[in-house]
C-alpha cells in the first residue's frame, strides 16, 4: 500500500512541476541548459565519465550570460571551492577546447591565467572561489567538483 502512496505522490509531483522545468533530476535550468553542480570529486577525466554517465557532459560555457549564471550559482550555492568545466589544452599547449574539439571562443580567466603555475602541466579548465569563480588552468588529475551539463 505505501508503494502505490508513494507512486501516486511521485506523479503528482510530475505533474505539478510540468512546464517548470525540463532539466533532471537535481539538474538546474537556465536558457536551454540544464547544470548539474556535482557534490562528489574527481579528476578531470573522472569527472567527464560522470557527467557522460548522467546523459550529459563537462559544463561548456559559451557567453557572458552563461558565465555569469553559473559564477552566479556557484557562489549562492555551491558547495566546492574549484569546479572543472569542460575545456583542455591537452592537445597543443595554449589552444583551448571545449569536449567535442570545440575552440573556446569566450573566455572569463582570472588575471594571469593561464599561468602553468606547476611547470606546463596545467592543462585543465577549473573555476575557482578564491578567484571569484574566473577561470583558471590547473593539474588535471587533482580532484575537485565539477558542473556538468545537459541541453533541454
Amino acid at each position: 500500500m505505501r508503494l502505490v502512496h508513494l507512486v501516486v505522490f511521485l506523479s503528482m509531483l510530475t505533474l505539478a512541476d510540468a512546464g517548470k522545468s525540463r532539466c533532471p533530476v537535481g539538474f538546474i535550468q537556465h536558457g536551454r541548459s540544464c547544470y548539474w553542480f556535482s557534490n562528489v570529486r574527481g579528476s578531470f577525466p573522472e569527472a567527464a565519465s560522470y557527467c557522460r554517465y548522467f546523459g550529459s557532459h563537462l559544463a561548456i560555457i559559451t557567453s557572458r550570460d552563461e558565465d555569469s549564471f553559473i559564477r552566479g550559482y556557484a557562489s549562492r550555492h555551491g558547495k566546492g571551492p574549484h569546479y572543472w568545466i569542460g575545456a583542455t589544452d591537452l592537445i597543443l599547449e595554449g589552444r583551448w577546447l571545449w569536449e567535442g574539439h570545440h575552440p573556446v571562443t569566450y573566455t572569463n580567466w582570472n588575471p594571469g591565467q593561464p599561468d602553468n603555475a606547476y611547470g606546463r602541466t596545467e592543462h585543465c579548465l577549473e573555476l575557482r572561489q578564491s578567484y571569484h569563480y574566473r577561470w583558471n588552468d590547473y593539474i588535471c588529475d587533482k580532484k575537485l567538483q565539477f558542473i556538468c551539463e545537459t541541453e533541454v
